[in-house]
């Protein structure tokens, strides 16, 4: 697939308030990837190399219009605000959704996570 490079700016801590706390890439449009949850692996100084869950998407269950991408690397914890990393898309898990609430959310994104440990379709 194809990889990028972004710097982990601040987001609006949704992910952390949700239990899923995310790094939030600052990507210019041109490089944008398409829509949908992906299974990445990442790289990055204090982070070193590893598997994440990225959103690419507007987060339409939380009503946000503005296009994010956001990784979150389950077990890992530490503040990486500042620091670049290196994404690369490895597969997609599933397109971008609204939910019916925060708990149908955070359930999916519990999924989500799973599928990084299942063999890839």
């Amino acid at each position: 697939m194809r990889s990028l490079r972004g710097r982990v700016v601040r987001g609006d801590g949704i992910g952390r308030k949700l239990g899923f706390p995310t790094a939030n890439l600052s990507i210019p449009d041109s490089a944008m990837p398409p829509r949908g949850v992906w299974r990445v692996r990442a790289r990055g100084t204090t982070l070193g190399e590893r598997a994440g869950v990225c959103n690419v998407g507007v987060r339409p269950t939380l009503g946000g219009s503005r296009l994010v991408v956001e990784v979150h690397f389950p077990g890992w914890s530490g503040s990486l605000y500042g620091r670049t990393l290196v994404l690369e898309f490895l597969s997609r898990i599933r397109a971008e959704r609204k939910f019916p609430s925060l708990a149908a959310l955070k359930a999916q994104i519990r999924r989500d996570v799973a599928a990084l440990h299942s063999p890839r379709p």
